[in-house]
């Protein structure tokens, strides 16, 4: 853990969930420091378990953001993760912004490209994770307009017994069955909107 302290305000806010708040790094702006809401539950280290095991596996980390060790901070210790942003240098959107925003078409097929490469990713390495859900991913667009999707959230295992853990073989089925249902609970999220839901549909029709 550094030894350095950082003051972390509400300039810095960039985002709550239920189980964490997120502020952006007061001395590096292409990292976020992340607080878990209730500490008795230690939410962030039982991901970063798994975040140490990728990185023993030699697993790049080019699709999910990278973590970076502990923080003191004036409201506890922080974990610091890389903060995706854009080639403008905004924070990148999530891919739930753009699929209730955008009609640009180009931009739909650059996000389920983006989509299908983290799809592929997260099975070929067994990255697991508790829940999918297309808030925990972000959209970030390259200065060609082309982009990329980043898990940033949610890394981990929810079953009783985690056997995804232990065995690569097993994780990869987690990881398909993630997808499944997530593909399936997006289909019926966007049944009236012809553009995305066919997203989600090329997606759950992937053989991988």
């Amino acid at each position: 853990m550094a030894k350095e302290m950082v003051e972390l305000d509400d300039s810095l806010f960039v985002g709550k969930g239920s189980k964490r708040i997120c502020y952006i790094h007061p001395h590096d702006e292409t990292k976020c420091i992340k607080l878990d809401l209730d500490r008795r539950h230690r939410h962030t280290a039982k991901e970063i378990r798994y975040y140490k095991r990728y990185s023993r596996q030699g697993i790049l980390v080019d699709m999910i953001a990278p973590y970076h060790g502990r923080m003191k901070t004036n409201s506890g210790v922080g974990y610091v993760f890389g903060l995706a942003r854009d080639f403008d240098g905004k924070i990148s959107r999530s891919v739930t912004y753009y699929l209730k925003t955008s009609e640009d078409e180009k931009l739909l097929n650059d996000l389920f490209t983006g989509m299908a490469c983290l799809k592929e990713y997260m099975i070929r390495h067994g990255i697991t994770v508790t829940l999918l859900e297309a808030h925990n991913m972000v959209f970030q667009i390259s200065h060609h307009g082309n982009g990329k999707v980043i898990l940033i959230d949610g890394i981990g295992n929810n079953q009783l017994l985690p056997m995804s853990f232990f065995l690569n073989s097993h994780a990869r089925k987690v990881v398909r069955r993630k997808w499944s249902n997530f593909e399936k609970a997006m289909m019926r999220r966007f049944s009236c909107d012809q553009k995305v839901y066919r997203i989600f549909v090329r997606l759950h029709e992937m053989v991988i």
